[in-house]
């Protein structure tokens, strides 16, 4: 079964990434020996990942998807912190007695477990399809 990393790309497709590899000549991101050698390998590759466009906005949605999972992790946390440590404390400051807090902190452990879990499985698939840099 073909991936869509194996499929080869179109004509228009090739004239896509060379309109792209144009934008970035324009921006002053890239030089004329540098054009002239992305745009060679863009018309000699044949599959998506050989094209060097496609595979620079790979790397970069990467990274911003490891960086968005990480601030909500951040921020998942950060909720769970501030909503136990507020049952806690209003649990200590009504004189104890049955630890009631726990009926949140148990199944919000359990919710910020698999996040983190499912944040580094996230994680490891993105740098084994090599993705990463």
């Amino acid at each position: 079964m073909l991936t869509i990393f194996e499929i080869r790309r179109s004509p228009a497709a090739r004239e896509a990434a060379i309109r792209a590899l144009k934008a970035r000549y324009a921006e002053g991101r890239l030089t004329t020996h540098q054009l002239e050698t992305r745009v060679e390998r863009v018309l000699r590759s044949g599959e998506a990942l050989d094209y060097p466009p496609i595979r620079g906005m790979r790397a970069l949605l990467s990274a911003r998807v490891r960086r968005l999972q990480r601030a909500l992790l951040r921020m998942h946390a950060l909720g769970y912190t501030v909503a136990n440590a507020s049952l806690v404390a209003i649990w200590a400051l009504m004189g104890e007695g049955l630890f009631w807090p726990a009926l949140f902190l148990v199944p919000s452990t359990v919710v910020l477990a698999g996040h983190a879990f499912a944040s580094r499985r996230l994680t490891r698939a993105i740098s084994r399809l090599g993705l990463g840099a």
